[in-house]
């Protein structure tokens, strides 16, 4: 906290007004993080029509916080691994409204992906969502973690992502929509 205080220009006793203790700021920085990436989620969202574009602006607004904001994405997925949360911190409990909104956001795009046919009605909304979410983080996580692997096949780490993006959308897409 000592540092942290010097390169703010605080007193650690100012710091402590603000903060309990390292994790009630580790959480608030986080909390910052995930209040951008909801925005730019929402955004995208409303920017498309189908369900199939709606659920896909998901995997694109994080892909686009992951570029803009790089150092917010690694905390936020190292905090998804942190497994000595404390339920008594106010930020975590707002993350998790947060998430909820997140999951939302993407059952709802698939839901209107199901009514309009763009996403095929034999999968299951809420897991689905959960997949989606949980394998775009892992797959942020992994572009960094591989990247030498790339450099060695002249690919890099974006490019693995939108390839991913592009297979989620596939195992997603109605392939018999009606009046194609």
């Amino acid at each position: 906290m000592e540092n942290i205080a010097a390169e703010l220009e605080l007193t650690k006793p100012a710091l402590y007004r603000y903060f309990k203790n390292k994790k009630d700021l580790y959480y608030a920085v986080i909390l910052r993080g995930t209040g951008i990436l909801s925005e730019m989620m929402e955004r995208e969202v409303k920017l498309k029509n189908t369900g199939l574009e709606k659920i896909l602006a998901t995997g694109i607004a994080y892909f686009k916080f992951y570029k803009k904001y790089p150092d917010y994405s690694r905390l936020m997925i190292i905090s998804k691994i942190d497994h000595e949360i404390s339920k008594e911190c106010i930020n975590v409990q707002k993350l998790s409204e947060y998430d909820k909104n997140h999951l939302k956001i993407m059952c709802d795009a698939i839901e209107i992906g199901k009514q309009d046919k763009t996403i095929r009605n034999d999968i299951d909304t809420f897991m689905t969502a959960m997949y989606l979410a949980e394998s775009t983080t892992a797959i942020i996580f992994l572009s960094e973690r591989l990247d030498d692997s790339f450099k060695t096949l002249n690919k890099d780490g974006e490019e693995f992502i939108r390839h991913s993006l592009m297979l989620m959308r596939n195992s997603l897409e109605n392939k018999k929509r009606t009046g194609d």
